[in-house]
Parts: C-alpha cells; structure tokens; sequence
C-alpha cells in the first residue's frame, strides 16, 4: 500500500511514480491481462471505450485512463483494485455493461461502466457513464475517502497535454473529461503521472498531466453510497478511421493517426454545463434497454448459468466487432478476414440480428478477398456460405433477388479458378476475375493459400460455397444454375473424398471444418462421422479457435461428450470468467496489432514490429464465435430439414431441478422455444415457437433416457412427426 504522505506530498515520491508509471510497474497501473471494448456495434472503432478487469476505462481509444481509488482515512494508505482480489462480471445476462468489484479494507467497492449515443444541441455524441457504489461491510462506522483519476496510460490511454479543473470537473485539452455527480470535496491536477491535487492546471510538453477528484465518505455499518461520472468519448477530437496497410507483415497494419488534422469524424463538444445535466443512472438505464433489445433476445437458461451468459455475452462482442458496415475480426487490432467474418456473422445470423448480418454480408460483396495483402483461396466460398445463411435463417426474398447476381458470380470464379489452368486473376474490390480483370488491377489468386498452404480447407469452402449457391438457385427457382453448381460441387466432392476421405484427420485444417461449417460429409454416417465420432474433449490451447472447432465436428458427428467436455473447459478458463473474452493466442507469435502502440497502455507493443503484437486482440472474433456457436449447436442444430436438439449437453442437466430453457435462437425452420422441467423423478419436455422443421425434431437422449410414446430411431435419437411444430414429451 501507499501511504498518504508518500502518494500525495512527497516530491520525491512523485518523481518516482512518474518513472514507475512509464515503466509500467505502478502500483496504480492495471495489469493489463483482460480487456473488452464497450460501446455501439458498427460505429467508428475509435469511439469505442475499451475496459480493463480492474475496472478503469479509456473513453474512446487514445484517450486517457479513468480509475476509482480508495484513501483509508484511519490507516492512511490508498488502495487500488490491481493490490487486492478484485472480481470483474457483466450486467445480466451478460450485457456488454461491465463491472467491477474489490475491497478496501471493510468497504467493498462496486464499479459498472457504459456507454450510449445521445443527441446534444451540436448533434450526435457518444457518452461513458460510470457509477461507484461504496458498501461498509464491517462492523464499525469507517470514514474513506473515493478517489476518481484520470491518468495518460490506460486501457488505451493517451497524452494529456493540457488538465484543468473547472466546476468540480476535470477537463483535457479544454473539453469536458471526467464530470462528476456530485460534486467533489476536494480536485485537483498535475503535471506528472501522480494524480496529485495540488494545483488547479497544469500542462505537460510530454503528456504527462494527470488529475483526481476525491470524495470524503462516512458510512455506518451496513450502508451504502454512490457516485455517478460522466465521461465525453473523444469531444472535440477526430476519430480516426482505420487506414490498413500492407508493410510486408504477417498481417495488414493500421497507419491512422489518432485525432488526425483532417478526415475520420469530429466529435461535437456541447459544453460542461449539458455533460452536467445527464445523469449517470438514467445513462446506465438506457445502455440496459439498448443491449436487451439487440443481445437479449436470446434466452439461455441452463443449470450451468455460465452458458446463458457466455451466449449474451459473446454475441454482444460479436456486434461490437462491426465497424461501419465491416465484421473486423476484433476492435482496434484486425481487419476483415472472410475466415473470422463469416463465424460473426453466423452468430448475429442464428441470433437474429439481421441488419448487422446483412451488412457484413454486403461488405464480403464489396470487398470479395479479405484479411491479408493477398487474396486467400478460402474467401469465396466463405461470401457464398454466409449468403445462404441470411437467406436461411431470415428468409427475405427481396433480398436475395437483389444478392442473387453477385452470388452467381461468384460461383462462377470458384468454377474459373477450380476448372482453368493457372493463373488465376482475381480482385480485393471488384467480383470480376480473369480476362475481365484490367491488367493493373489483376492479382493472382493461389490454390491452397490459407493460413500459408491449407488446400484442405480452400477446397472444402469451394465445394460448400457452390452447394451454397445451388440452394439460393433453388430458392429462385433457376434450374439451369442449381444443376451447373450442383454438379460441378459433386465433382469436387469426389476429388476431395479421394484426396483427403481416407484420414481426414490427418490434414489440419480438415479437423476445422469437413463437418462444421462446410457440411461436405452426412452427419450420421461414410467416412467423417466414423472418424470423428469418437473424438475426445477439447482442452483450450495456443490458437482459441482450433480446438473448439474440432470439437464441434465430433459434437455434430454424435458424441454428446464432446460437446459439454469441451465448453466446461473452455468456460473455466481464465479469461472466460465473467466477461467471456478469449483472445486470439495464448503464447504468441502475436496478434494484429492495429492503433495499439500508439496508444499509452500496460498491454505489451513490439515498435518494430507494429503488426506482430501480443495480446491485445481480445475479444477475438474467431476465438470467441467458435464458443458460441459450438455451444448453440450443442442446444439446437439443423441436421439437413431436422432440427436436432439438446445433443452435446450434460447427461445429468436431464434430471437437474434447475430445468432449462430456450428462447429467440432462429433457426433455418422459424424461430425455437423449449422448455425442460423436472417433476418428481421425470422430465417434462416443451417445444413451442414457429420453428417446424419438415422431416420432424430429433430429440438426442443420453444413454439410460428414454421418450415416452416416441420410437428411437437410433440408440437415443428420438424423431417427432414430420410437421411437428409443438409437442410435449415425458421423458
């Protein structure tokens, strides 16, 4: 701890948290192991507040840092939530409105965050607000004191050049910072890294100016009390648009610059007074009702509330991943790949989030090759398979009239580059291909390019993408192009089967996908299913991804164990607790770095190599996509025109009295509601909703479970009546 008169009048002291501050070993400083991003799917990235496990806060990336303290007034000592236990959790079920909680001696301290677009008289601006509730949880009355800093290094901090306070509030650079609700008891700011209060201004040639506001508190045994904040995102300033670049790295790097002299979009500032007028609970009020409207319309209740929250949770990092109109793989870090794009998109598909669905799919249509500087061999039959999922979760035939052309397309450069000799020639903005191409415009297109050389994965999309346009044909009644593609993706199959059928587990990449997503083998039968069927659980390893997805072959091959094994494990780990945000890899190489080093943060920069960065890209799109939807289909998946439900749960979830409940996941067949109960020694089963599969649900039972009045069709595959809309079943 330390104490009063070391923290806040000893110079020397102060000179010393200076350096330990730039060094990033500050007793203040988070520990910069966990972060999510806040704020509205599909705006800029840099309007997003980004937020750490201990509960500080950037309000917009390249701000500065906001942080809740505690002085002990009896052992004068300051205590921050990075030198005690803290746990970190998010508003139920899982709202992307994170919080915080920790303890100063007998006074636990509750932090929660959020931020919303509001109107102001000089238009639209994006707003943080933040609430501190004390609680004395001791014995005996205790006097504290709350101590609210803004600093220059944060979760992603940035030079404070110029601080002041004015009417109880801190404000950077002239504009309102940190607005306080109410007023403090004492404020003041610094030149230095130290959040000292001695002065009422101050300027730093090198960024260094910090400031704190600090509230005197008496609390009785049992009592509580809070403070509101309000934080401006970026007033005045330019948010930066990303301006990806290739620099012969492993992945693109972003050249912006933060708060550029033109471009990006200029963040109105309606003053102190109107910032002052907003209240922080109604803030926070209105950030719940916007995030259960989009993320909580999904209801998962099991007896593991883990999974309904992971659902919510991963599905509202999901939306945050769109950045005006593009599915980046991760706020900040990454661009667009099709390979993590068209998972986030799925999610927001299957979840019925169709206007944010819909524009990543025009965005693939746009931009057809996505990720690094050259195209890979996965990306079009990726756009295909993501086009058939919006038709077949949201069924808007308008919309696939107006798709249909690129679609075609672009089954026509699969059918160009899989049929004609190489070269092939193809374009990152345009869907024309070979001689159609200007010679300038012209990039070759490699087979196998994925990842360096994967063709069991290329190949695998190009036969599910054509499949995929021959089902969007048959929506359309276009006999001609149903059978051109149908044929063609038979073909391929055959050339596949005989490549790779034989140990398919033995080609990487295939373990990622010859059952889920790409579908190429049945589920319950030939070559896939007698090889993954008895794969065993997945634990978390280096890539996030890959063991989840390989799981997820096993689960749809049949192995329930498979399935619940593998999310137990990935639910315990560390970074899944509470805020459900894996990041990309465990030890390296590294991440897409996009802005991070030019911001002021505890998270780990490689200056010379912007593009190759560790850790930062959490949440991680692909990572935390194959969660989700490994988990979903572990409810609920469609197996051809059956929906097969409940197969990669517990066994022992089917005598818990917790019961389990679904509602609002969309499916190729309408919406799904079900509903299990135990009563006495029996299970009471629901199904209900639109939801009407044509050839019936497959109830999948554990071993020792049976359906009354249902013959199995399998060992513990119990099938409903074609038809079936609702039904309920005694177990």
């Amino acid at each position: 701890m330390i104490s009063r008169r070391r923290f806040f009048h000893s110079a020397t002291a102060l000179a010393a948290a200076a350096r330990q501050a730039s060094a990033f070993d500050s007793p203040l400083d988070p520990t910069g192991k966990l972060h999510i991003p806040i704020g509205i799917p599909d705006s800029l990235d840099t309007l997003k507040t980004f937020v750490e496990a201990e509960g500080n806060f950037s309000p917009g990336f390249g701000s500065y840092g906001i942080y809740f303290w505690i002085f002990d007034e009896a052992d004068s000592r300051i205590v921050t939530p990075s030198m005690v236990p803290a746990k970190h959790g998010l508003h139920p079920p899982g709202l992307p409105i994170p919080w915080t909680e920790w303890r100063a001696g007998d006074v636990e301290v509750h932090t929660e965050v959020c931020e919303v677009r509001r109107q102001s008289p000089m238009g639209a601006v994006y707003v943080v607000a933040a609430r501190a509730k004390l609680t004395n949880i001791g014995h005996r009355s205790c006097s504290i004191r709350l101590i609210a800093a803004l600093r220059p290094i944060g979760a992603a901090g940035g030079p404070v050049n110029a601080i002041a306070v004015e009417s109880g509030a801190l404000m950077v650079d002239g504009h309102p910072a940190l607005v306080p609700s109410p007023k403090p008891s004492r404020a003041g700011v610094s030149a230095l890294d130290n959040a000292s209060v001695e002065r009422a201004r101050a300027a730093s040639s090198t960024g260094d100016c910090s400031g704190a506001l600090h509230f005197n508190v008496t609390l009785k045994p049992g009592e509580s009390t809070g403070y509101g904040f309000i934080c401006p995102v970026l007033p005045g300033r330019r948010a930066a648009r990303h301006q990806w670049a290739d620099v012969s790295q492993n992945a693109m790097v972003d050249n912006a610059s933060l708060n550029p002299a033109s471009g990006g979009e200029l963040q109105p500032d309606p003053g102190l007074s109107w910032y002052q007028s907003l209240n922080p609970d109604r803030l926070l009020d209105e950030a719940v009702e916007y995030w259960r409207l989009l993320a909580g319309r999904i209801r998962v209740a099991t007896p593991d509330p883990r999974w309904g929250e992971c659902i919510t949770a991963i599905l509202s990092h999901a939306a945050l991943c769109m950045n005006e109109g593009a599915p980046d793989v991760a706020v900040i870090n990454y661009n667009v790949f099709n390979r993590d794009g068209m998972y986030l998109a799925n999610i927001l598909q299957k979840s019925g989030v169709f206007d944010l669905s819909r524009k990543a799919c025009d965005y693939f249509l746009s931009h057809p090759f996505n990720g690094r500087a050259y195209p890979e061999a996965d990306n079009p039959g990726q756009i295909l398979w993501t086009l058939a999922a919006q038709w077949q979760y949201a069924r808007d035939r308008e919309w696939l009239g107006a798709v249909y052309p690129a679609a075609r397309q672009i089954a026509a450069m699969i059918t160009y580059y899989r049929t004609t000799p190489s070269p092939h020639w193809v374009s990152p903005t345009s869907l024309e291909f070979g001689d159609a191409l200007p010679r300038d415009k012209r990039v070759e297109l490699k087979p196998g390019r994925c990842d360096g050389f994967h063709p069991e994965y290329t190949e695998a999309f190009d036969i599910a993408g054509l499949r995929a346009a021959a089902l969007l044909a048959s929506a359309l009644n276009n006999e001609a192009d149903l059978r051109r593609w149908q044929t063609l993706a038979d073909q391929l199959m055959s050339v596949y089967d005989e490549k790779y059928g034989p140990d398919l587990r033995a080609h990487q990449y295939a373990n990622y996908c010859v059952l889920w997503p790409c579908a190429l083998y049945p589920y319950d039968r030939g070559r896939a299913w007698q090889q993954f069927k008895s794969v065993g659980a997945q634990q978390p390893g280096d890539w996030r991804y890959f063991p989840l997805a390989t799981a997820h072959q096993g689960l749809l091959a049949g192995n329930r164990e498979v399935g619940y094994r593998t999310l137990e494990a990935h639910l315990n780990h560390p970074q899944m607790q509470g805020w459900y945000a894996f990041d990309e890899y465990e030890k390296g190489p590294g991440s897409a770095s996009g802005l991070w080093p030019k911001v002021r943060t505890r998270w780990p920069n490689d200056s010379q190599k912007p593009g190759e960065n560790r850790s930062v890209a959490m949440p991680h799109g692909w990572a935390i996509a194959e969660m989700w939807l490994l988990m979903r289909d572990a409810l609920v998946y469609e197996r051809g025109n059956q929906l097969v439900l409940l197969a990669g749960i517990a066994p022992e979830w089917f005598r818990h009295r917790a019961g389990l409940e679904l509602s609002g996941f969309q499916t190729h067949f309408g919406q799904l509601e079900l509903k299990y109960r135990v009563e006495g020694n029996r299970g009471m089963l629901e199904i209900a909703g639109a939801a009407a599969p044509p050839d019936g649900f497959v109830l999948r039972l554990p071993e020792g479970i049976h359906a009354e009045g249902i013959a199995s069709k399998l060992t513990n595959d119990y099938v409903l009546p074609r038809g079936t809309r609702s039904a309920t079943l005694r177990l």
